[in-house]
């Protein structure tokens, strides 16, 4: 009888304390919501550019377009829990396939600012900031 109190006893500690873990792990980051339309400003050293993203999200990946100076162009990506994001979009320039590399942070806010730096091929790098388009 004594041995079965004691197993007993030792089970009970054990599922106690796997809830007590289970609760006291820390919780894990959102990825924040990106979705929508923004207009960016894209700076060159060529110059600058304002095109507008419509970014669709479904969990961590993004997809949607570019729209700037040579139409629309397909963009793919990620989004990060620590609200940092990455995206890529290639388009024809002028019969010239071009991919443009975007790796960004939102505001603390989530929802108001995206900057970040661009790597353009041939182009070489720059820097970009967007906001989320009022209508």
């Amino acid at each position: 009888m004594r041995r079965l109190t004691t197993l007993l006893t030792l089970l009970a500690m054990v599922i106690v304390g796997g809830v007590v873990t289970a609760q006291s792990a820390p919780p894990t980051a959102k990825v924040p919501d990106v979705a929508g339309k923004w207009t960016m400003v894209l700076e060159l050293s060529i110059g600058t550019s304002n095109p507008t993203l419509v970014l669709k999200q479904d969990g961590d990946t993004l997809t949607g377009s570019y729209t700037g100076r040579y139409g629309d162009s397909k963009l793919t990506g990620k989004v990060l829990a620590d609200r940092k994001l990455q995206f890529s979009v290639s388009l024809d320039a002028e019969g010239q396939a071009v991919t443009m590399f975007f790796t960004g942070e939102l505001s603390a806010d989530g929802q108001t600012m995206i900057k970040g730096v661009s790597q353009i091929e041939g182009l070489g790098e720059g820097t970009w900031a967007a906001k989320r388009a009022t209508s």
